[in-house]
């Protein structure tokens, strides 16, 4: 008995009897899902990327064009991690923000340039020989050539 039973299993579940086919989608739930997309709850999404899932599995010739549309953009659409960072008229904003940021530190640099006291003494030229002839002198910095024999 037993073995009957599992015998009939075995014929039902290779019968060439079409399985139930997913039926289409209806066009209302499927156009313009661009436009819709990020208003439909997080449950509407779901169980519409599972129907289309499901739909997906049929050859493609069988799906309506609204269908592929959507599947399309629910693949490869501007959603979730591929939304852009940027709008269409942030990029005038990035601009104008980093020339702004350029120009207020240049004039903060200037400011603060203005305010200095003049550069010391040990900057300038005559300065800078004698300190040379000095350190030549007494042999100093053997690593530039000071204290080398010539």
């Amino acid at each position: 008995m037993y073995r009957q039973s599992l015998q009939r299993l075995a014929i039902r579940s290779q019968s060439t009897v079409a399985k139930s086919v997913p039926r289409p989608l209806s066009n209302a739930y499927v156009s313009k899902l661009e436009s819709r997309w990020t208003a439909l709850p997080k449950e509407d999404q779901t169980s519409l990327i599972e129907s289309l899932k499901s739909r997906m599995e049929l050859p493609w010739q069988e799906l309506t064009p609204a269908e592929k549309k959507a599947s399309y953009y629910i693949s490869f659409g501007e959603w979730g991690p591929r939304k852009p960072l940027y709008g269409p008229g942030d990029q005038a904003k990035v601009v104008y923000g980093v020339v702004g940021g350029i120009v207020v530190s240049i004039v903060i640099f200037a400011g603060i340039r203005s305010v200095a006291p003049a550069s010391p003494t040990t900057l300038n030229r005559q300065w800078q020989e004698a300190s040379d002839e000095y350190l030549k002198s007494k042999n100093a910095n053997p690593f530039s050539g000071y204290s080398q024999i010539q």
